[in-house]
């Protein structure tokens, strides 16, 4: 499409750009007699590629180009195209290419070349999953570079990458990747739309879209699944499942998620089948403790004494003596300290934020102890439970809030109220679905495909099956 006068699509979009400090134009006469203007957002673009793959072959060319055919070889980009109106140059601007708008023989015609360049971090290996054996790369906050990283490893034409824009001033790129012929069809359909949906201002982070790939009804127990690591995305991918990549996060989410994967970890693929199912046992177990064991020991004592040999339950109320609260009081506050601990250290400098949770760990349960604020059973509890908690980051937060629920439970139930907590979360558990995949799957329902990649860990035949554990139970149903 030819346009009518270079000057005025530069008035056009010079105008939406007014106000804006890094918005660029510069003049460009080329042959003598012709006129063009070359538009960049500086903040972002690389300078030196503009000025040697477009602004050079232009101004050096001795013969001004006839058509769009002599332009696409004059300018050196990996990515040239001619766009036919100015709401689609502004769009590209804002997306980091560099806008030409030349005077040939024909007319005027805009074009635009890739030019951006984002400072970004190297890719190194992620604090939150770190391994001692296995790849040590992570995801960066560029998307493009984040798909490179699956690509290398998903060496396939069935691995698909379907790019979505959101976000009313942020147009942030979405892709939403998947292995045809493993992933479910209807499945990708299904993220597609919720995506499309989102009418924000703003998408910042992969949480945001998180968010919208919940359930309307809130649960505490996650529905997505996130990753800071290639190597186990391209995993999931395999097996069936969607990843979603946010350009500006280091944490891609996967879907649909299941119980399992929170005790599951890349490295145990890596070891042997004996020390893998005994970690992911012993995870299990931990997570056990950390829900259970401040409500069993508050059951104990408060309801069921005879459960315990009576020396040790001597020398428990022997050191609870000159405590001035009940059990349920002191529990509920050493884990509302630890809760604060944690917080303090997540949020202060990684420095800081460490010494400040050791300190105050060793400070704050000392001092308790020797001022008679709590007992030290009670300290060992909480901070076995509270250690517990980190084995699984995916119910970290979960975890937190059901063990005050299951406290409460056992000061009014004692061991009948733990029971009833624990039924009441198997069963909400076997009803919830993630994208109409069971959530408890391969357990319940039960799959022989996928038992042996459960608990109990054999590699080569867990390695061997892809989406049939997943979406061999019936239909797509959520």
């Amino acid at each position: 499409m030819s346009f009518k006068s270079a000057d005025l699509c530069l008035s056009s979009i010079q105008n939406s750009f007014s106000g804006c400090a890094d918005f660029n134009s510069r003049r460009i006469t080329f042959c003598d007699d012709k006129t063009g203007y070359l538009l960049n957002i500086g903040s972002y673009t690389d300078r030196d590629y503009i000025s040697e793959s477009i602004v050079l072959p232009l101004i050096k060319n001795k013969r001004a180009p006839k058509d769009s055919i002599e332009v696409f070889g004059l300018i050196s980009s990996t990515e040239l195209t001619e766009i036919t109106d100015v709401t689609t140059a502004i769009t590209k601007l804002l997306s980091g290419f560099a806008v030409i708008i030349l005077e040939l023989y024909d007319g005027v015609h805009i074009y635009c070349a890739q030019v951006r360049m984002v400072a970004a971090r190297s890719v190194a290996e992620p604090d939150s999953e770190v391994v001692i054996k296995g790849p040590r790369e992570g995801f960066i906050e560029n998307s493009e570079d984040n798909l490179a990283l699956l690509r290398k490893r998903l060496k396939t034409t069935s691995f698909k990458a379907l790019r979505l824009t959101g976000g009313v001033f942020t147009d942030t790129t979405v892709y939403i990747c998947y292995i045809k012929g493993v992933a479910n069809d209807e499945t990708v359909k299904r993220v597609k739309s919720k995506f499309e949906s989102i009418n924000q201002p703003g998408i910042i982070d992969s949480g945001y879209f998180e968010h919208y790939l919940q359930k309307k009804t809130p649960s505490l127990f996650p529905n997505v699944g996130n990753s800071e690591k290639p190597d186990v995305v391209a995993a999931k991918l395999l097996e069936g499942r969607i990843a979603i990549i946010c350009d500006g996060s280091p944490v891609v989410l996967t879907v649909p998620y299941l119980f399992i994967e929170s005790i599951q970890s890349a490295e145990d693929y890596l070891k042997t089948p004996y020390y893998a199912t005994f970690m992911r046992a012993l995870r299990f177990l931990s997570v056990m403790i950390a829900l259970y064991l401040p409500a069993v020991y508050l059951s104990t004592i408060e309801h069921h004494t005879s459960a315990l040999p009576y020396k040790l339950y001597k020398a428990v109320i022997e050191l609870r003596r000159d405590v001035p609260f009940g059990v349920f009081g002191e529990l509920i506050t050493i884990l509302l300290i630890f809760e604060i601990i944690r917080e303090v250290g997540i949020r202060m400098p990684k420095a800081v934020g460490n010494a400040v949770g050791i300190v105050a760990g060793l400070t704050l349960g000392d001092a308790a102890i020797s001022a008679n604020l709590a007992s030290a059973p009670v300290i060992m509890v909480s901070s076995i439970a509270a250690v517990c908690t980190f084995i699984t980051p995916a119910f970290m937060n979960s975890i937190s809030l059901i063990r005050i629920i299951n406290l409460i439970l056992a000061q009014y139930l004692g061991f009948p109220g733990i029971i009833l907590s624990a039924c009441f979360i198997t069963a909400c558990m076997a009803r919830k679905e993630s994208f109409g995949v069971p959530y408890l799957l391969p357990l319940s329902p039960i799959k022989p495909k996928g038992l042996c990649d459960t608990v109990i860990s054999i590699p080569k035949q867990a390695l061997n099956h892809t989406s049939d554990s997943l979406y061999d139970h019936g239909e797509n149903n959520q």
